[in-house]
C-alpha cells in the first residue's frame, strides 16, 4: 500500500511549486481528456427540492496562503506533529488536523495545493477519457490496443500496468511517476471492488470511480512521500502502522468520492478534465478546512 520510500519533504525557503510543474503534462497522453462524463442528479435538499445550480468555482474562497511562492520554515512541522498524535491514538480528529496542516502550511493553502497536483488531475482525466474511448470504439489505434490486451488474457494487475503504460509510457517527473502509480492502483482497486468489471466496457459511474481512486491514491501517496518519516520513526508494530495508513486512505478516498460526485452534479455533461479539476479543488477545500 502506498509508496516504497518516504521523504523529509521539500524544506522551507523552497518554492511551493517545483520548476517542472509547468511541464508536468508533457509525458501524459491527454488526447482523450475532453471526452464527456455523464452528470448525476444533485441530492434532494432538505425542503424536498434539488439544487441544479451549475458552479465552476470550487469551495468559493478556499484557504489560501497569501504572498510569494516561497514556503515558510518548518512547513511540515505542524502536520507531522498532528500525524504523530494520530499514529499514537488513531483519532480521526488528529488525522484531519494533520491533513489540514499539510494542505495549508505545507502546500500553501487549498487553492495552491490543487494547482500543485495538476498532474493528478491530468492523470485522472486522461484515464477516464481512455476508458471512455475504449468503450465507444471507433479509434483505430485504441481499438487495436484494446484487442491486443484482451487477446493476452492478462490478470488485473497486468491490465492496470498496461493502461498506465499506455497513458504515461516514459519516465517523467516525481509528480508524473506518482500519478502513474496512482492510475495503476486505481484500476486494481476497481477489480478488488468488482472482480467481474470489464475495464474496456465500464459505465460512466464506474469510470468516475476509477478517476476518484486515481485522485485519492495520489493524494494518499503524497501524504506518505512528504510525511512518511512520521510513520517510520515512531516505534510501532507493522500491524499498527498498516492500520493507520488504511485509515488515512479511507479518509482521503471518502473526501475525494464526495467531491467527485459533487463535480458531476448538474444537467449537462462535463469533460473528464473539468470533472477531475473540480473534484480536486473541492477535495482540497475540504481537507484544508476539516479541523
Amino acid at each position: 500500500m502506498g509508496t516504497s520510500t518516504s521523504s523529509a519533504g521539500a524544506p522551507g525557503g523552497s518554492p511551493f511549486d517545483p520548476p517542472w510543474l509547468t511541464d508536468v503534462e508533457q509525458g501524459i497522453d491527454t488526447s482523450q481528456t475532453d471526452a464527456p462524463l455523464a452528470p448525476v442528479r444533485p441530492a434532494p435538499q432538505p425542503d424536498g427540492g434539488t439544487d441544479d445550480t451549475e458552479t465552476d468555482d470550487a469551495g468559493a474562497d478556499a484557504v489560501q496562503t497569501v504572498g510569494l511562492n516561497i514556503a515558510p520554515p518548518g512547513r511540515y512541522g505542524e502536520a507531522r506533529r498532528a500525524l504523530s498524535s494520530f499514529v499514537k491514538s488513531g483519532g480521526s480528529a488528529d488525522l484531519r488536523k494533520g491533513i489540514s496542516r499539510l494542505v495549508n502550511k505545507g502546500m500553501g493553502g487549498s487553492r495552491r495545493a490543487a494547482s500543485r497536483m495538476q498532474s493528478t488531475v491530468t492523470a485522472a482525466s486522461a484515464l477516464g477519457g481512455l476508458l471512455s474511448a475504449a468503450r465507444a470504439g471507433g479509434d483505430p489505434d485504441i481499438d487495436a490496443w484494446v484487442l491486443s490486451v484482451k487477446q493476452r488474457s492478462l490478470a488485473a494487475a497486468d491490465i492496470a500496468l498496461e493502461v498506465a503504460e499506455r497513458l504515461l509510457p516514459h519516465g517523467g517527473s516525481i509528480d508524473e511517476e506518482s500519478a502513474k502509480h496512482a492510475m495503476d492502483q486505481a484500476i486494481i482497486k476497481l477489480y478488488d471492488t468488482d472482480p467481474n468489471a470489464d475495464i474496456f466496457n465500464l459505465t460512466d459511474d464506474q469510470i468516475a470511480d476509477v478517476m476518484t481512486y486515481t485522485i485519492a491514491y495520489d493524494v494518499y501517496n503524497r501524504v506518505q512521500l512528504e510525511l512518511g518519516r512520521v510513520f517510520e520513526k515512531l516505534k510501532y508494530s507493522a500491524k499498527v502502522v498498516h492500520e493507520r495508513l488504511g485509515q488515512v486512505l479511507d479518509y482521503v478516498t471518502g473526501v475525494v468520492a464526495a467531491a467527485m460526485k459533487g463535480s458531476r452534479e448538474g444537467k449537462k455533461p462535463r469533460s473528464m478534465r473539468e470533472v477531475s479539476a473540480k473534484a480536486m479543488e473541492d477535495a482540497m477545500f475540504v481537507f484544508g478546512t476539516a479541523e
